[in-house]
């Protein structure tokens, strides 16, 4: 069928909505409903990947390199922040 052929061609990832956008496109007329019932019936199922929730994590933040730590860095008085 036409509507399992598109749904092939673009890697099963075509919901209902935009398989019937494709069909109107193509000069078939069927309602949403009926795409659904099709795509039901023909088990034409959208493979999704799961949302992971936001995680800013970055690992344990580690002892600082010897090359970046200065030992003998001494900042005059005037140029000190207070806080």
């Amino acid at each position: 069928m036409i509507m399992a052929d598109i749904f092939e061609e673009n890697y099963r990832c075509y919901d209902y909505r935009r398989l019937h956008a494709m069909l109107r496109g193509n000069n078939r007329v069927i309602s949403e409903k009926v795409v659904r019932r099709l795509m039901a019936e023909e088990q034409l199922v959208v493979k999704r990947t799961g949302r992971r929730r936001y995680n800013s994590y970055c690992g344990e933040i580690g002892p600082a390199p010897e090359k970046f730590t200065r030992p003998g860095f001494l900042v005059p008085a005037g140029q000190m922040r207070s806080g």
